[in-house]
């Protein structure tokens, strides 16, 4: 039975891929990976991938793998907002590998939470999706939630950004005394993440950086 069980889950697999064949979801051609090699290959990588802030920031880094631009972008767009799932497992694993290049620098990884009636309508939460890559950190989806809803980042002023995240999150003591590693799918200004990592720090967290798929550091 378990040979003739596993003959038919491989041989309905192959109807499927047959009648629904694996496709890019960013350039929609065939292709056995997502993204496809095409694709990948045109991904610019962060100049820089890594910024030190200045001393005193509660936010002490952020470090990204790719340029917020061009097919890194799309994919960012693609997955959070046309729920492009199929592009998580390799984004998660571009954060992984960075994450595993940080080296010491966490031992707790934390994702940018999303306020409970955004992330009821989208279906998921693309920072968590995204921090479950293979790095063989603890990954805690608890101990920081956004408790007020916020208007998108994207298009607003630096006061109004600062308005907008003001009393926007909460963190718990399970932070206490570790370094906080938070990951998000794109870091440009950093002010989600600075604003985390105030509420992080008062709750005891010894440090907080930020790592994201993409980015812009400059």
């Amino acid at each position: 039975m378990p040979a003739a069980s596993g003959f038919w889950t491989s041989f309905c697999n192959g109807v499927l891929d047959w009648i629904y064949p694996v496709k890019c979801s960013l350039c929609g051609q065939l292709s056995e990976s997502c993204p496809c090699e095409a694709c990948l290959t045109t991904m610019a990588g962060a100049n820089p991938d890594f910024l030190a802030e200045k001393a005193g920031d509660d936010l002490e880094f952020r470090a990204c793998t790719f340029a917020y631009t061009g097919r890194a972008s799309q994919a960012v767009r693609r997955l959070k907002y046309s729920r492009s799932t199929a592009l998580a497992p390799f984004m998660a694993a571009t954060v992984a590998d960075r994450i595993r290049e940080l080296g010491s620098s966490g031992d707790l990884v934390v994702p940018v939470p999303m306020h409970v009636a955004r992330q009821s309508w989208r279906g998921f939460n693309q920072a968590v999706l995204l921090a479950g890559g293979s790095h063989g950190l603890e990954v805690n989806t608890r101990c920081l939630k956004r408790v007020r809803a916020t208007r998108p980042q994207v298009g607003l002023s630096l006061v109004e950004r600062q308005k907008n995240l003001d009393r926007a999150f909460r963190a718990t003591s399970a932070v206490s005394g570790r370094r906080v590693l938070l990951v998000d799918d794109v870091v440009t200004s950093g002010h989600t993440a600075r604003e985390c990592a105030r509420v992080l720090k008062a709750s005891g967290a010894s440090s907080v950086g930020v790592v994201a798929f993409a980015g812009n550091l400059e």
